[in-house]
């Protein structure tokens, strides 16, 4: 086997397996962040509330809601201090004191290198076709 035909098999599969990998893993991605619904900002305060402390917020269409203040970010904050949080549009009355950009981001961003891979695969193939 010559060179020209080992590149050649090399670039076909790496555009299979990009393309198809590729395509697979960012679409899960989408998936993942589409299930997990949008996370809409909102600045929430600490409140005591029975044995414990909570989270209240107003969502957009300015009801109160209020859950748990149980993470690390809220552990050392005192009744009356304020909080920024993420909510659920579908499910207003759960919140979240990080940041949710990281949603099915990892194989969003492995799902596209493997989509730029396997289409500069596709490309040198489709070049070594006429030389």
């Amino acid at each position: 086997m010559d060179t020209h035909s080992l590149i050649s098999l090399i670039s076909e599969v790496l555009s299979l397996v990009g393309l198809v990998l590729g395509v697979t893993l960012y679409l899960a991605g989408a998936f993942v962040r589409g299930i997990k619904g949008r996370w809409i900002p909102a600045d929430g305060v600490i409140a005591a509330s029975g044995p414990g402390t909570v989270i209240r917020w107003f969502d957009q269409d300015g009801e109160v809601h209020e859950c748990p203040a149980t993470t690390h970010e809220t552990h050392r904050l005192s009744p009356g201090q304020d909080v920024p949080l993420w909510f659920n549009s579908r499910t207003p009355w759960h919140c979240r004191t990080h940041a949710p950009e990281i949603e099915g981001k990892g194989l969003r961003l492995t799902g596209l290198i493997l989509l730029g891979t396997g289409l500069a695969a596709a490309v040198l193939g489709f070049v070594l076709m006429f030389v």
